[in-house]
């Protein structure tokens, strides 16, 4: 089996932080901010600003890595993206073009594709056939619609988890390393945007 190790990780979140309490009473949430914190986990969060986007933190992400994985020439084999937009394709290859990569493949995988674990067995399989190098990230802006005044109901719960971005630097490694195990499914046979590696949830968490 390939060995393959993880040789960066990263994360970008946005400055402004969102408490519980400011959720009822900008949002009008229609309840408790006890309720909040018990029903999420999640006492405050980050909310993406005027010029945050999914592509422009998805792009720190990767500039931050690259400096990390301290990579002489900022070369990598596969660039997957995952995120909450889905959106028209092409993410992964936008993102690319502002943190300075020149990936030889880019992919955008969809909510619907598997999220993060599919973009780790993609990126494994694509290190079993002789990648050197690939990249993940996952960028969300789930604030979107609470900002633009459009209703929340309690089945939109991911909308208050909040907004961030998380990447991963995958290498094949001659000798031994962390190994991160191939998943048995098929991968996903088309691309476009996901979950992230860590979700809003996890990287939010208060």
């Amino acid at each position: 089996m390939v060995q393959r190790r993880i040789a960066a990780v990263a994360a970008y979140l946005p400055e402004r932080v969102v408490t519980n309490q400011e959720l009822i009473t900008s949002y009008g949430l229609p309840h408790a901010a006890d309720w909040l914190h018990e029903a999420t986990g999640v006492a405050e969060r980050r909310f993406a600003g005027p010029t945050e986007t999914t592509l422009s933190m998805a792009a720190a992400v990767l500039r931050e890595l690259i400096e990390a994985g301290r990579l002489r020439d900022p070369f990598v084999d596969v660039l997957i993206m995952t995120g909450d937009d889905g959106g028209d394709g092409g993410g992964a290859a936008f993102a690319a073009c502002m943190a300075g990569l020149v990936p030889a493949l880019t992919i955008d995988l969809t909510p619907a594709q598997g999220g993060f674990a599919a973009a780790v067995e993609l990126a494994n399989r694509h290190l079993d056939r002789g990648c050197r190098r690939v990249l993940i990230v996952a960028s969300d802006v789930r604030s979107r619609r609470l900002r633009e005044g459009q209703p929340w109901g309690n089945h939109q719960i991911t909308e208050i988890l909040g907004d961030g971005a998380t990447g991963v630097l995958l290498e094949r490694v001659d000798g031994l390393g962390a190994e991160v195990p191939p998943r048995c499914a098929e991968p996903p046979s088309s691309s476009r945007g996901s979950q992230p590696f860590l979700s809003a949830a996890h990287a939010n968490r208060g």
